[in-house]
């Protein structure tokens, strides 16, 4: 691979978290007795909180709302999380490498910061790109447009790295080179992922691949 620049996803790509992202959207509608809509969740995780928000609860004020759902997630970051296996020693790899870094995430950056320094990796990124920032969900190619453009890298070594089908359909789509992560949360839409993808971390291969 000729890599010169690496845009990475947190959720399901460095972290193990997804198992509790896929239902925190229905946890938080229930703590505040609402009844959830059908697939809020996948809702949630594809378009967004403040998207999600309009559409499900918009009579609770949308700080209220961002700060129960990032309370609930906190907790969960404090006490269950850890890196997914080769992650420290692939961001090392890419550092000695000369490989540019930065994560386009749909997490708070708050918590990005806080668990990504629990983990010891927060060093490795020069930037944080969050789509409530941005202003769009990964549905759109904004925040990966927004974070080879800091990385300053060629589009044709630039890789986007991550895990959910529909954010690599919004690469694959828009002509973004990428590396999909295997997680058990998407096992299910695996060879339609590997199909869609310049290249393919699973399972056993963990984070290795060589680096021209």
């Amino acid at each position: 691979m000729k890599i010169t620049g690496a845009i990475f996803d947190m959720d399901g790509t460095l972290i193990d978290s997804m198992d509790y992202w896929a239902v925190v959207a229905t946890d938080y509608l229930k703590s505040v007795r609402i009844e959830p809509p059908r697939d809020t969740d996948r809702d949630y995780l594809e378009n967004g909180m403040k998207s999600w928000h309009e559409r499900t609860c918009p009579d609770i004020p949308y700080e209220e709302v961002s700060k129960g759902i990032y309370g609930i997630m906190e907790n969960y970051y404090d006490n269950n999380v850890s890196l997914k296996d080769g992650v420290k020693d692939m961001l090392e790899k890419l550092r000695a490498h000369g490989v540019k870094m930065c994560l386009a995430t749909a997490t708070d950056r708050v918590l990005v910061e806080k668990v990504l320094g629990q983990l010891g990796i927060l060093e490795y990124f020069t930037a944080i790109f969050t789509t409530k920032e941005v202003g769009f969900g990964k549905r759109y190619p904004f925040i990966y447009e927004r974070a080879r453009e800091f990385l300053g890298t060629d589009r044709e070594t630039t890789y986007v790295f991550e895990d959910a089908i529909y954010a690599i359909k919004t690469c694959h789509q828009n002509g973004i080179k990428v590396v999909g992560v295997y997680d058990k949360n998407s096992y299910a839409e695996k060879e339609e992922v590997i199909s869609l993808c310049n290249y393919y971390i699973d399972k056993t291969s963990k984070y290795q691949f060589e680096i021209e």
